[in-house]
This record gives structure tokens, C-alpha cells and sequence, in this order.
């Protein structure tokens, strides 16, 4: 499989980790998908490329939008398109 092939589940994941380790207990959602904590519950290394193409994958289908509250750069709010997809999966999964 290459990469293009596997971005869709590779996003899901990623999403799924920031989900759960970064945004439990929150009504905002805020998540950071570069995070170590994301890495380590992904279980996979994703280069910086890789990273940056997961992250235009959930912008440009609306599962993630750019939030600007002066924390680091990448901080996202997750979707309510976002959640959905969460909860039914990429296509191919």
C-alpha cells in the first residue's frame, strides 16, 4: 500500500489518539496531533511530511479546524463533522 492508499485510516487514528488522549473531559476539543503523547498512542512514527499530510486531510474535510488562543501552533478543535467520522470510521476500516 502507499501512502496516499492509507492517509484516510492514518487521519482516523490520529484523530482517535488526539481524541482520547488530549481532549477527554472537554467541550472545546482541543487537540495538538504532533504531540509525543499522540505518537505514543498512535504506536506508529509518522514523519514530519506524513504529519503534515494527515493534518490536510482532516482540515480539508472539516474534522478539524485551526484555533488561535496564543497556545503552540497545530492546536485544533475537533469538528462536529470531526466527531461523526470518529464514530463510523474511515471508508476502508
Amino acid at each position: 500500500m502507499t501512502w496516499p492508499l492509507v492517509i484516510e485510516e492514518f487521519a482516523w487514528v490520529l484523530l482517535r489518539a488526539a481524541n482520547r488522549t488530549q481532549a477527554k473531559g472537554s467541550t472545546v476539543r482541543l487537540v495538538v496531533p504532533r504531540t509525543p503523547e499522540v505518537a505514543d498512542d498512535l504506536g506508529v512514527d509518522l514523519d514530519e511530511d506524513q504529519l503534515v499530510g494527515v493534518e490536510e486531510h482532516l482540515l480539508e474535510r472539516g474534522y478539524l479546524v485551526p484555533v488561535d488562543i496564543g497556545l503552540t501552533r497545530g492546536t485544533y478543535t475537533i469538528t462536529p463533522a470531526g466527531f461523526r467520522w470518529l464514530e463510523r470510521g474511515p471508508s476502508r476500516l
